[in-house]
């Protein structure tokens, strides 16, 4: 049997189909119900619609969508699962912003305090002496209930799964795939930085440094990271780090790794080699990959 993939219906149509709040509360209630499943009665009556006609007008706008009928009764589809998490999470309901929090851990660039803000969706942590600066997308429901302490590793954990989720070929808002493609800053996003002396030779290595971009073939979403950040998602890397003591997915992204234990090079242009040398406990770990960050060598 062969591969097919076809679009089903318009997205218009789709989304047209939950513009009422008794089909909202039939997700929700689904959700809810034992074993997520529930029968068109018990479905009304928590609904709270006493017109059985009304309400089968309504869920019967759902099937084949977002709602499935089963021997039982009616349950959600997968995609009715994805709404009904999206409407728990409050992703689309949910807003916003942190006072400035100030980090423990120092700028890698000069060494002075950093502090963590949070405004319109946007994690940045940035340098309170230099321009060095983080800057990556978080959904507010995915920082909401925390204490104000736990905000900056609760964000380092969530970029740290997005990162992850982009190694793996998955887009991070619409799961299309994903294209990887290494190279300098310069080929990859063009970075305009201040000459301020102080960052004067780091800006001279992050031009030559190995930067990985990732493209989503299906939105156009791209991101881009230092390559030694993304593969820290390599099992021989997370093994190495293992055998050291250290959790890499526990470490905060803008502490760890440090640049003082980190050599990143392009050690040829064509074709390309770019590598990264980790370092820890006396040892060292050198992964190396080519133009489309498949790896081609990885030793001490």
């Amino acid at each position: 049997m062969s591969e097919r993939f076809v679009q089903r219906a318009d997205p218009e149509e789709v989304f047209a189909s939950l513009s009422n709040d008794i089909r909202v509360a039939v997700i929700r209630a689904l959700r809810d119900a034992d074993g997520h499943e529930a029968t068109f009665s018990d479905l009304r009556e928590t609904v709270g619609v006493d017109d059985p006609g009304q309400f089968n007008y309504h869920l019967d706008k759902l099937r084949g969508h977002f709602v499935a009928r089963t021997d039982e009764g009616y349950e959600l589809t997968q995609a009715g699962k994805q709404i009904a998490g999206a409407i728990a999470s409050g992703a689309y309901t949910v807003e916003g912003e942190t006072d400035p929090i100030p980090l423990d851990d120092p700028c890698q660039v000069c060494g002075s305090e950093q502090t963590l803000r949070y405004e319109d969706e946007v994690v940045r942590v940035e340098c309170d002496s230099c321009v060095s600066t983080s800057a990556f997308a978080v959904p507010p429901a995915a920082l909401a209930g925390y204490d104000r302490e736990a905000i900056p590793r609760v964000a380092s954990r969530y970029l740290r799964t997005t990162i992850r989720q982009q190694y793996n070929g998955f887009c991070w808002y619409c799961e299309g795939r994903v294209e990887p493609s290494v190279g300098t800053v310069p080929e990859l996003d063009p970075v305009k930085v201040p000459p301020e002396e102080a960052l004067e030779e780091f800006v001279d290595d992050l031009h030559d440094i190995p930067w990985v971009r990732y493209d989503c073939q299906r939105c156009g979403a791209t991101a881009t990271m230092g390559l030694n950040t993304v593969l820290l998602n390599h099992p021989a890397v997370v093994a190495f780090y293992h055998d050291h003591g250290v959790d890499v997915q526990e470490r905060l992204v803008w502490e760890f790794p440090s640049v003082d234990d980190v050599r990143m090079e392009v050690r040829d242009e064509e074709p390309l080699r770019a590598s990264v040398a980790y370092e820890a406990g006396g040892e060292t770990l050198t992964v190396v990959v080519d133009e489309t960050l498949g790896v081609v060598d990885v030793g001490s």
